[in-house]
Parts: structure tokens; sequence; C-alpha cells
């Protein structure tokens, strides 16, 4: 088997290094051809490889994705294999891949594929894709609040730290008018928050969507109203003094089609914080064109 490797040097530890990722993946019969994530990579990609692993977090997930998507990398679809190595990994946990580095090259050998849905979200200057979610009201406040903030060493430091901080901000935020139509059904109202997203978890590693299916032509819009803000704070309170990744049942609502409009004009898409139209209305669906991950049988 032919691999390309895409890595983002900046991610994980030592153990995480070019030379040692290597070693690990032509210990398992794997050919492997290196290139870094951070730099021009979509002219050096290898035409005759099985297929590409992307070594990272999420953000660098979705980044070699995006190219992908826009075209930069020619016509050939390649299946991909992940190898967590940031601080949330909400990608890569929804597929089930948070194992000893070892045994996930190990599975790419069977090559079972994961089909999983991308995204698309048209309002804004250009057609944008999401592998996570689309959303607005207290997680891009989250994000924002962070960029502000020094960032801790450790990922674990990290995510405390932005447990704690969207603790406040959900003990504080005021709830805003959201106009939401789901398949021609108004589901509009008053929320601190409302999602569209497509897998498990989202921000510091939250499972808000337990039951999602990458791969199964649908979204899901999670919805937490002013009824839920106390709980779900106790909640947050849990995950900070807690380790382990609980769920969490809020509302979802399923569907193909969304058009949402928000108050104010924080939003994000993924992992990135952008600015939206206020009161502006964007239509959310599935891109035609589903990626293919390689994931444990």
């Amino acid at each position: 088997m032919k691999a390309h490797l895409l890595h983002n040097p900046k991610a994980g530890d030592q153990d995480h290094s070019e030379n040692e990722l290597m070693k690990k993946i032509s210990a398992h019969g794997i050919r492997c051809i290196y290139s870094s994530a951070k730099k021009e990579w979509t002219k050096d990609l290898t035409p005759d490889a099985d297929f590409v692993i992307i070594a990272g977090g999420d953000g660098t997930v979705r980044k070699v994705i995006l190219q992908f998507l826009n075209g930069k990398t020619g016509d050939k679809r390649y299946p991909l294999a992940l190898l967590p190595m940031g601080t949330a990994n909400n990608i890569s946990r929804s597929l089930h891949l948070m194992g000893d580095a070892d045994d996930v090259i190990a599975s790419w050998k069977h090559q079972h594929i994961q089909k999983f849905d991308v995204g698309k979200i048209a309002g804004f200057y250009e057609d944008m894709f999401f592998l996570e979610g689309f959303g607005f009201g207290i997680f891009p406040v989250l994000m924002k609040s962070m960029k502000e903030l020094n960032e801790p060493d450790t990922p674990e430091e990290k995510l405390k730290m932005a447990l704690e901080t969207l603790h406040g901000i959900i003990d504080n935020y005021h709830a805003k008018e959201c106009r939401l139509e789901i398949d021609g059904v108004d589901h509009s109202g008053k929320y601190l928050m409302a999602e569209v997203m497509n897998i498990r978890s989202i921000g510091p590693g939250l499972n808000l969507n337990g039951d999602a299916d990458v791969g199964d032509g649908l979204l899901e819009v999670i919805l937490l109203g002013e009824d839920k803000r106390k709980a779900f704070s106790a909640y947050i309170a849990d995950r900070i003094s807690s380790a382990a990744h609980k769920d969490y049942d809020l509302p979802v609502i399923r569907g193909k089609s969304i058009k949402i409009a928000w108050e104010d004009e924080h939003a994000h898409v993924d992992d990135e914080l952008i600015k939206a139209g206020k009161d502006k209305s964007y239509i959310v669906s599935i891109l035609k064109r589903e990626l293919e991950f390689i994931v444990p049988a």
C-alpha cells in the first residue's frame, strides 16, 4: 500500500514528529510520502497513492479537506485516514478513531470505508463548507473569548480553560431571536444556541449530538433554549470537574434543507470564527459529493 501523509508539524508532541510518524507508518508495511500541511502541498500529491493520511487536529483536517473540495487537488478522489493529534479531535472521535496510533494505523490495511457528509452554506460571498457544524450563539462567543486569552501549554489545560470560559458565557448570555425553518417547518424562537451539526461533538469535546450518523444524508439542528440554561450550565460544571466525554441530551431536529437567520453577527463554521450578516438568512444543505474515511471495522 502507498499513502501520502499530510502532517501538521506543530500538532502533538515529540512522538508525533515527522520522523516518528513515518517510522510508525512504515512499520505497518505502508510506503509513505510526506508533506507538511502547513506548506503548499497540493501539487506534490502522489497520483498513485492508495489513500491520504491527515495527521493533526480538527483545524488541520478541515483545511486539508477544503483543498480537495475546492478542486485544488485534481479530479482523483482519495480515501482519507486520520491520525488525531489535536486538542478536541471532534471529527476523529465521531469516526471512533481515538485509540493508540499503532492500532489506528493497523486498521488502514482493512480499508473499511465510512461515508461522511459535507455541509454546504449558501448566503456568504461564496458557498462555504463544514465538516463539524455551523452555528450561532454561545459557541462563537466562546471562540472569540478564547482568542483573547493566553493559550495554555497542554491540550488538557486548554480544554479546561475553554469549559470554564463557556460556563461563564452560558450564565450571562442573552437569548437571541432565531428565524429557523427545517424542511419547510418553522422552528423559530429565542435561543442561546442554534447549531447545524453533522458529527457528535462540538467545541471543547462536548457530545451534544450522540446519535449522529455522519453519512446518512441528514443534518442535525441542536437548539438550546432558555428553559435548558440551568441544566446545561450544570452539565458544563460537571465536565470541568470530570474528564469523561459525557453526552448531553438537547432537542435534535433532523433535516436536509435548513434556512437560518440569527439576531446578531456572531457565527462559526467548524473551528473558524466568522462574521455573519445580522438577521441575514443562510441556506444549509448537504453537498452531493461526500467524503470517504478509512475507519476501524
